[in-house]
């Protein structure tokens, strides 16, 4: 009975050792590829204010929870059912079955990882990565309303509050050749051309002193013409929220109502934070395969499962982002252990 105990816990660590290998190394290059993409849009953060590299250091810091949750379900899955098929297709897992191991002792090693995984996913997605993106928006508005606008000569697309600004020159914070365009739904329109210019930052408020232009106003079926000697346009960039935040009254708005896109995010990480506890069985459906009769289907089978799961994700939290989340994982959870039982542990 020892040696028995003794065999079945060598077995479980070698599972384990095999998925762990494979899934540092499946993290860390989806975490290299994930920097990538976040460190590109904080370069589009430059079009707004300036920020030394340190500061870029510290949006990056506030970006990572967000990569890490969306990283990890993914991860983890991908890589236990990859483990598994390697060890099938080496002939290894069989020589476990023939010795009596049964494709629950499999189970029952990844059930533990998994429900780690998703508490680990259900406190960032609830309490981390709401925190780390008000810090992001925060330092954006504190460095909004504290150092001097940011505007670059001679580059398209550049905003600030509600205008799209284009400069020819600048010369010592003096812009020259201005074109400032402002779109405030479908019934309001501006279009301000101007020779010269400065640009102030009051407490928040970005105001723009324009010198010898015309501007062109057209709201609903009226259009207007302006010419000016100077003119002052103003445009609010944000307040910085320098209080606490507060996760209980973030999150309550998910269920009174009064905020539907807190709905839909609430909706999608608990979806998500769930997705690795109730896709255990997958894992040995997809992974455990008879390497004399059966071909290596496990990638697509992994790309299919996550695509079907989080396009039902996109519906749900769109649609039914509160009433759908314990159907849908019972119904999900329901079908991964019948397939799991019709076709694995009926054979094995």
């Amino acid at each position: 009975m020892i040696a028995l105990d003794f065999f079945k816990s060598s077995i479980r660590y070698y599972l384990f050792l095999s998925f762990a290998k494979l899934f540092f190394i499946f993290f860390i290059v989806l975490f290299f590829i994930s920097s990538i993409v976040v460190l590109i849009g904080i370069a589009g953060v430059t079009f707004v204010v300036k920020i030394s590299f340190s500061e870029l250091l510290y949006l990056y810091l506030y970006s990572l929870p967000n990569s890490v949750f969306f990283i990890l379900p993914i991860t983890f899955f991908a890589t236990a059912v990859l483990s598994l098929s390697k060890l099938s297709y080496d002939s290894e897992l069989l020589v476990f079955f023939s010795l009596g191991i049964s494709p629950n002792a499999i189970i029952r090693v990844f059930l533990p990882i998994s429900v780690l995984i998703s508490v680990t996913l259900l406190i960032f997605s609830l309490a981390i990565v709401p925190l780390s993106n008000s810090a992001y928006r925060n330092f954006i508005d504190k460095k909004k309303t504290n150092i001097d606008v940011n505007i670059k000569p001679g580059e398209f697309g550049q905003k600030l509050g509600d205008w799209l600004i284009y400069v020819d020159e600048v010369h010592k914070r003096e812009y020259y050749n201005l074109v400032l365009f402002s779109k405030k739904g479908l019934d309001f329109e501006s279009f301000i051309l101007s020779t010269s210019g400065n640009a102030n930052n009051k407490f928040g408020i970005f105001e723009m002193n324009l010198y010898d232009g015309i501007a062109y106003i057209a709201e609903n079926d009226n259009f207007k013409k302006i010419v000016f000697e100077n003119m002052i346009v103003r445009s609010k960039l944000g307040e910085p929220q320098l209080r606490s935040y507060d996760l209980f009254d973030y999150w309550r708005r998910a269920f009174d109502g009064s905020s539907k896109k807190i709905s839909q995010t609430f909706s999608q990480s608990i979806l998500i934070s769930l997705f690795p506890l109730f896709s255990v069985a997958l894992l040995p459906l997809f992974g455990i395969a008879n390497p004399r009769f059966h071909k290596n289907f496990s990638y697509l089978y992994i790309i299919v499962s996550i695509l079907i799961f989080y396009i039902f994700t996109y519906f749900i939290s769109n649609y039914m982002p509160l009433l759908g989340i314990i159907p849908f994982l019972a119904l999900w959870g329901l079908i991964s252990y019948l397939l799991y039982k019709r076709y694995i542990l009926r054979y094995y």
